[in-house]
């Protein structure tokens, strides 16, 4: 669980904002120690970012999509060093996930939400990974360990049942190829994904739904069970003032924020204003 500091943080702030892949709309690419350590100057409480693993079975700080639309590949079907050396060629320093396991130590009460993401059948070799790396660095305390995949989640709370899990939710689900979304088991499972029915099944401590699943109208499933609304809630992207304002009156902890610089500022100005 998230240490006792950072609850207080929470207290304290009232939301919590974490950059989402560091600074995603900044001027620093994003998913890089760059993007983190800008996320931190603009008064991030912390950071989100996404794991893989290559065809070598290391682990990668990166986004699949991003690497497919930046160069055309997805991140299992090549080696680290050849997916650095590409990086490099854009001027994007692409780091391992050992890398950014440091640079958290370095810094106290600074959250980082590790999204697993997972291409595995089954038992997660990536999340068994990653979560054994986590405990090596001692930032077990400091992380929140969230996937879309439930197969990633289980093997998380076999693994490491005290490690804070939460399940990723979205309104429409992406997948790898576009003619699976015509297809019964594609619309079936975005129901019960929106649902939030395998946080419960995960047993997570979190669930993070995406912030277009905020209904003020019509209640979604998982606002009516009180197994899911006890739990810690989170959200993304919350890119705008009247979504944080929605996200803080819907009793959310922490939001991940395409421009964690604005929303900071505003939240601060919230909490001056309601100071006085």
């Amino acid at each position: 669980m998230l240490k006792e500091s950072i609850k207080e943080l929470k207290k304290e702030k009232g939301i919590l904002i974490l950059g989402h892949r560091g600074c995603k709309n900044l001027d620093v690419p994003e998913n890089t120690l760059a993007a983190f350590q800008k996320a931190l100057e603009v008064g991030s409480d912390g950071i989100e970012i996404d794991v893989e693993t290559t065809c070598d079975k290391k682990l990668v700080v990166t986004n699949r999509w991003f690497l497919k639309q930046t160069f055309n590949f997805f991140p299992w079907e090549r080696d680290l060093n050849y997916i650095q050396s590409q990086g490099n060629h854009q001027g994007i320093l692409i780091p391992t996930f050992d890398e950014v396991c440091e640079f958290i130590q370095g810094i106290p009460d600074f959250i980082c939400n590790v999204e697993i993401k997972s291409s595995d059948k089954g038992y997660c070799r990536t999340a068994k990974k990653a979560t054994s790396q986590i405990y090596n660095f001692g930032i077990e305390n400091q992380v929140i360990l969230s996937s879309f995949d439930i197969n990633t989640l289980l093997t998380v709370k076999f693994k490491h049942p005290d490690l804070e899990t939460a399940y990723l939710f979205r309104k429409d689900d992406r997948v790898l190829n576009v003619e699976d979304k015509k297809s019964l088991k594609y619309k079936i499972n975005g129901i019960i994904n929106r649902s939030g029915l395998k946080a419960l099944i995960a047993a997570t401590n979190t669930i993070h739904p995406e912030i277009s699943l905020f209904s003020t109208r019509k209640k979604f499933f998982w606002q009516n069970n009180p197994l899911l609304t006890k739990k810690n809630i989170n959200t993304w992207s919350v890119d705008s003032n009247e979504n944080l304002e929605l996200a803080i009156n819907s009793g959310v902890d922490i939001v991940i924020s395409d421009n964690p610089q604005k929303m900071v500022e505003y939240r601060d100005r919230l909490i001056l204003s309601s100071e006085y």
